[in-house]
C-alpha cells in the first residue's frame, strides 16, 4: 500500500493547484465564453508524510509532473454558468528501483454555477462532478493519470468588488463527496475545501492576485476497513501576476507552493496561463 500511495501522489498534487484563473465568485455574463489554457510544472524530491511531516521521497525518489489544463466556461444567462475542465498529463517518478513515466488525458470535470445576488455581496453557489475518464491502473508500479472514481461537490462563494479601487476579494467553501474506486478497493474519503482570494489592478492591464487554498480529507477505507494513513490534506499559497490585453485576451504567471500537507507532494509549482473571452 505504501508504494501505491507514493506513486499516486505526483498526480493529485496538481489537482488542488489547477484551478481556473477567472476572478472569484463572479460568473460569465450571458452568452460569453471563456477559454483558458494553463501549463503546470512541478519537480520535487519531497512530500508530506502520514502525520504531515515534510520528508524526502524514499529511495531517492524524484517526481516530475507536467500538465496542460483546458477550462471552458459559458454564461447561459447573466446568472448561470456551465463549465468543463480536462487535462493532459506527463508524470515521471524515478527512484533507485526504476524510472516510470505515464502520459495521457486525465479525469474530466463538469460544473454548474448560479449567481444568487450581486449586492451588497456577490453570492454564487456551484456544483461539480468529476468523471473518471483518465486512465487508471491498479498497479503499484504504474503512475496513473486518472483517479479511477467519481467525485461530486457543492460550494458557496462570496465576493466583493472594492470599486472605485481596482480590486476585489472573494472566498469559497465546499464539500466533495468521493465514491469508492471499485478496481483498487479503496474508498478515498470525502473532503472539505476552501479558497480565499484577492486581486488588485495595476496600470496598463497588469494585475496582482493572491490565493490561499486548502483541502482537508477524511479517513479513507480499504475493503471496508478504516485506513487513517490514506487521508490527504494540503494548503497552498499562490501569488500571481496577470495581464489583460485587447480583444478579450489575458495571461497569468503563478507559483503555487505548499505550506502544509499530508500524503501530498511538497514544493512549488510553476503555472503559465493564457485565456480568451468572447
Amino acid at each position: 500500500m505504501s508504494r501505491r500511495r507514493r506513486l499516486w501522489a505526483p498526480l493529485v498534487g496538481l489537482a488542488l493547484a489547477a484551478q481556473p484563473a477567472a476572478a472569484g465568485a463572479w460568473v460569465q455574463p450571458d452568452g460569453r465564453t471563456r477559454i483558458e489554457l494553463n501549463l503546470y510544472h512541478q519537480q520535487t524530491d519531497e512530500r508530506y508524510f502520514l502525520a504531515g511531516e515534510r520528508i524526502p521521497y524514499f529511495f531517492e525518489g524524484q517526481n516530475r509532473t507536467q500538465a496542460l489544463f483546458l477550462d471552458v466556461s459559458h454564461g447561459l444567462t447573466s446568472r448561470l454558468e456551465i463549465g468543463v475542465q480536462s487535462a493532459l498529463f506527463r508524470v515521471d517518478f524515478d527512484d533507485l528501483a526504476a524510472g516510470r513515466r505515464s502520459t495521457g488525458i486525465g479525469d474530466t470535470r463538469l460544473s454548474l454555477r448560479a449567481n444568487l445576488a450581486m449586492e451588497p455581496l456577490v453570492v454564487t453557489v456551484g456544483a461539480r462532478i468529476k468523471a473518471p475518464t483518465g486512465d487508471f491502473a491498479n498497479d503499484a508500479e504504474i503512475v496513473p493519470v486518472g483517479e479511477g472514481q467519481w467525485d461530486g461537490e457543492i460550494s458557496l462563494e462570496l465576493g466583493r468588488s472594492l470599486w472605485p479601487r481596482p480590486g476585489y476579494v472573494s472566498a469559497q467553501g465546499g464539500y466533495r463527496a468521493r465514491r469508492a474506486n471499485d478496481r483498487s478497493g479503496i474508498d478515498p474519503g470525502d473532503e472539505w475545501f476552501w479558497v480565499a482570494e484577492a486581486g488588485w489592478g495595476l496600470p496598463r492591464g497588469a494585475g496582482l492576485r493572491f490565493v490561499a487554498r486548502g483541502l482537508h480529507g477524511r479517513d479513507a477505507r480499504a475493503f471496508g476497513l478504516p485506513i487513517t494513513s490514506l487521508r490527504r490534506e494540503a494548503v497552498y499559497l499562490q501569488p500571481a501576476l496577470t495581464a489583460a490585453f485587447g480583444s478579450g485576451w489575458g495571461a497569468s504567471l503563478a507559483v503555487p507552493f505548499t505550506v502544509s500537507g499530508r500524503n501530498w507532494p511538497a514544493g512549488p509549482v510553476l503555472s503559465l496561463g493564457i485565456s480568451r473571452a468572447f
